[in-house]
């Protein structure tokens, strides 16, 4: 009988060990994010959605690291590569085919799709932007779109109408040289730094006129055609016949220091309202002060523009897929990016988004003008060799606009480049 007793003793004990050891090891459960810094400046949508998971999941803890563009994107190569622990990242969606073709993410098809309420909330083009070769590897965090803007009382004093937006980027470098008062305002802003944004703010011109970036299959350059001859002539002329963009447009892409400060007529991807917000304009004042409008269209063309921003993704090197998805998911969710979006200007992907509506207009005098856009936008392609094709692109349009070659010659030379590119 006693024998029998500290047989049930031991084994009690035993199973009481190993169920302190089970929660002892659910304690120590982990989740590594990478996000970009800006985002870490309100709550929502990251520290609010560690929160919802730690509450649910006791065991769980969120680390969240918050890094600039290149950085982000450069820790979480290295980190995959060498296979350590990384279990959500925030990613430009220009970097999909890249991350889907280097094995850097998970595929979420069966998760979006197995979720029907979540995947029919999700605009269609937010679908598609975030797949590659059919599956999905990504859920939308928020977009932007560009749009153009402009100091009213420049406009009035040279006599032109300030409530009128330019129909044509002709329209706009005439109107921008008649009102410009250089050095101290420039007529118009776009950039042409060694960089992403100059060829990404190019291609609405290219886009406006008929022309596309590349082919339908991501496999060849198409941006050196007649549309895109006369998008990069606008930009020739725009530097050195109307002398209408100032030389800081080699040096920075920051625009909305200079449109805040009223150093520019007209903008291209303007954004002043965080600035004015911060001063204690009301919105009745920013309106009396600024126009916005969509873009315009190139002469005989088509109103056009384009988006960017960000997806939430799953890397491979997760310890806990389904710990990870459910962090995305509440990141993701309206009611938890809500206050984000009011706060950083930015745009939704989703349908649900509707229901705050009014306090998006109410808090940014910029939104209704930025959905109109969303009708025109476009997405530059995210091949997984884009990364790689956008030197030869910026490059080109540096050239011209430097009269180093003509447009012509540039973007073949360009084409040429990328062709070798795609190829590769």
């Amino acid at each position: 009988m006693k024998k029998y007793l500290l047989l049930i003793f031991v084994l009690l004990l035993t199973v009481s060990v190993f169920g302190a050891g089970k929660q002892e090891a659910a304690k120590k459960v982990s989740l590594n994010v990478i996000v970009r810094n800006y985002t870490l400046d309100v709550d929502s949508p990251y520290k609010t959605a560690k929160a919802t998971l730690e509450k649910r999941h006791p065991n769980v803890t969120v680390n969240i690291e918050g890094l600039g563009y290149d950085d982000s994107r450069k820790k979480t190569l290295i980190t995959v590569g060498a296979n350590q622990q990384l279990d959500v990242v925030q990613l430009d969606y220009i970097w999909v085919g890249e991350y889907a073709e280097g094995k850097i993410l998970k595929k979420l098809t069966s998760r979006v799709k197995g979720d029907k309420a979540l995947y029919n909330d999700i605009i269609p083009q937010f679908i598609d932007s975030s797949s590659w070769n059919g599956d999905i590897y990504g859920l939308w965090v928020y977009t932007d779109v560009r749009i153009i803007g402009w100091v009213k009382k420049y406009l009035s004093a040279a006599g032109l109408d300030p409530n009128k937006p330019p129909a044509t980027y002709q329209e706009l470098a005439q109107n921008a040289a008649k009102a410009q008062n250089p050095p101290d305002v420039s007529g118009y802003f776009f950039p042409l730094i060694s960089g992403e944004s100059t060829a990404e703010r190019w291609y609405s011109l290219l886009i406006s006129g008929g022309g596309e970036i590349l082919s339908k299959d991501f496999k060849k350059a198409e941006f050196n055609s007649e549309a895109g001859v006369k998008a990069l002539q606008f930009y020739v002329d725009a530097v050195n016949k109307y002398k209408i963009v100032p030389k800081v447009a080699f040096e920075s892409e920051e625009i909305d220091p200079l449109m805040w400060n009223q150093k520019l007529v007209y903008g291209f991807d303007v954004n002043p309202w965080p600035d004015a917000k911060k001063a204690g304009w009301s919105i009745d004042k920013y309106n009396a002060t600024y126009g916005l409008a969509v873009p315009p269209k190139m002469k005989g063309g088509k109103v056009a523009t384009t988006s960017g921003g960000y997806c939430l993704g799953i890397p491979r090197t997760t310890v806990d897929e389904n710990l990870a998805w459910e962090y995305i998911k509440i990141a993701t969710s309206p009611d938890n990016e809500i206050d984000f979006l009011v706060a950083q200007s930015r745009l939704a992907t989703r349908k649900s988004l509707s229901k705050y509506e009014d306090r998006l207009k109410k808090s940014n005098p910029e939104y209704t003008t930025r959905i109109k856009a969303l009708n025109y936008t476009h997405f530059p392609p995210w091949n997984p060799k884009y990364v790689k094709i956008l030197e030869p692109i910026y490059s080109a349009i540096q050239k011209a606009t430097l009269l180093k070659a003509s447009p012509k010659e540039a973007l073949d030379e360009a084409a040429q480049a990328v062709n070798k590119i795609l190829a590769q």
